[in-house]
């Protein structure tokens, strides 16, 4: 599968998707709260936007 890319506005350089998972322990409750994070992100200049859900 190809890695989903985009133009960064700031720079012009080849923005990257990225998918990250958060796992926080709540106390009295035995099951992890599990956060995803989905942005763009570009490795030249550090810029980064959040994702908009597709379909």
């Amino acid at each position: 599968m190809d890695e989903a890319v985009k133009e960064c506005p700031m720079c012009g350089g080849t923005m990257h998707y990225k998918e990250s998972q958060a796992v926080t322990l709540v106390p009295g409750n035995p099951k992890p709260a599990i956060s995803v994070t989905r942005e763009w992100v570009c490795p030249d200049c550090d810029y980064f936007e959040d994702a908009e859900e597709e379909g």
